[in-house]
């Protein structure tokens, strides 16, 4: 009797997959290679806020003010969350897990471990202040 079918899934460098071992419920991330589920094993889903499903489906440089979303549709939330951080920016990752932040400045490429969120700042200027501007 067959339970159930699984693949491999290849996954490239810049690619990957959050799995959790159902035994003890850790959870991990797997990149760049072709990886299939143990018996043991599942996709898990990585949740985002909302603000940052904003974010991260947007164009991030905000320079030319012209704002371009992207065209892939929703984002599959068991692949690794990964952002490309553009020219003189720079982001700030919380590892939950560790209690830690990681600044890291662009151009760079970041991968999400299934323990890290980003931190959004909402900043204000002009004069008199406005938010988020």
């Amino acid at each position: 009797e067959i339970i159930e079918k699984r693949r491999a899934i290849p996954l490239d460098e810049n690619e990957g997959i959050y799995v959790r071992d159902m035994k003890t419920g850790r959870v991990r991330a797997v990149t760049g290679s072709v990886y299939m589920l143990t018996s043991y094993e599942e996709l898990w889903d990585k949740e985002l806020p909302p603000v940052v499903e904003d974010l991260l489906q947007t164009d991030a440089d905000q320079s030319s003010g012209i704002k371009h979303s992207s065209t892939a549709g929703p984002r599959v939330k068991s692949r690794l969350v990964t952002y490309r951080i553009p020219h003189n920016s720079a982001v700030q990752i919380y590892d939950y897990k560790a209690k830690k932040a990681r600044v890291t400045f662009g151009p760079d490429l970041i991968m999400l471990g299934p323990d890290e969120q980003f931190t959004v700042l909402n900043l204000s200027g002009n004069t008199p202040k406005t938010p988020k501007v």
